[in-house]
């Protein structure tokens, strides 16, 4: 397939890849930026369609990089070259690996999803940090957690910040956004799931919870953790911990909590 190039950093593609990756509300709907090799291999292995591709003039000298051009190719993938220099304007990183793309991701509905057999959801609420959210995403999907959902007021998954924290297992596992609690709750009784909130102090030790039967797993804000007033009638679950210290971070509190359940589904003792 033919390569095109860019030649000025005005053009219409480039200025559309920098308002998506400022969460501009002029932004095309239903496109995501991708950016880095590993993002790039995930969205391609996903199967999601990818409206455009840009790459800087040096890109494709290694096996990996050739590999994603040619799937590109392979599936007729609009193209586009540019020099460094204005490759370095469309990138949001600091140290940019020479390719992004543009990839196409419809968004969920809490009500047009059937739960998945024996689900393990994770829902986070209030969460402000992309870092934290997409490692929350990678660490669900690494423990075959079945469906993420974000509260209202969460970062969004769909930042830029919060897809390369996934590692692009953004792609695989695309949250379900903007669900508020009453509704996610809703949902939760409505499909026999049990969910349980996490608490740095009160409740039960998570372990002692049995995780293998459909449950979700609803995790707070970095500093305010979840609003307890809301779930009054939601069963807490904590991390013991030294009590010198006032809380984990978000991300590890979901990792030592989803691996839990995953060592009881699999069976391991």
């Amino acid at each position: 397939m033919t390569v095109s190039q860019l030649t000025s950093r005005d053009n219409p593609l480039l200025k559309t890849v920098r308002l998506i990756s400022a969460g501009s509300k002029r932004a095309p709907e239903n496109l995501v930026l991708a950016e880095g090799v590993r993002v790039l291999e995930e969205a391609v292995k996903a199967g999601h369609a990818i409206e455009a591709a840009i790459f800087s003039e040096n890109f494709g000298a290694t096996a990996r990089e050739s590999a994603l051009l040619e799937s590109w190719r392979l599936s007729r993938v609009r193209l586009y070259e540019v020099s460094e220099r204005i490759f370095k304007t469309a990138s949001s990183v600091q140290t940019p690996q020479g390719a992004l793309a543009l990839v196409k991701v419809q968004d969920n509905s809490l009500t047009d999803i059937v739960p998945a057999r024996n689900p393990l959801i994770v829902y986070a609420g209030g969460i402000q940090d992309p870092g934290n959210l997409g490692t929350l995403i990678r660490t669900a999907a690494a423990a075959s957690a079945t469906m993420v959902c974000t509260e209202k007021g969460t970062v969004s998954a769909r930042n830029p910040k919060t897809i390369r924290a996934s590692a692009g297992t953004f792609f695989h596992l695309v949250p379900v956004e903007n669900v508020d609690i009453d509704r996610f709750l809703e949902y939760c009784h409505r499909n026999s799931i049990r969910p349980y909130r996490t608490d740095a102090r009160e409740g039960i030790n998570y372990y002692e919870k049995d995780l293998r039967s459909p449950c979700a797993i609803m995790l707070g804000n970095e500093g305010s953790g979840m609003d307890s007033k809301k779930l009054a009638e939601v069963l807490p679950i904590r991390i013991p911990m030294n009590e010198k210290i006032e809380s984990l971070n978000v991300a590890i509190a979901g990792a030592v909590i989803l691996f839990e359940a995953a060592k009881q589904r699999s069976g391991y003792d």
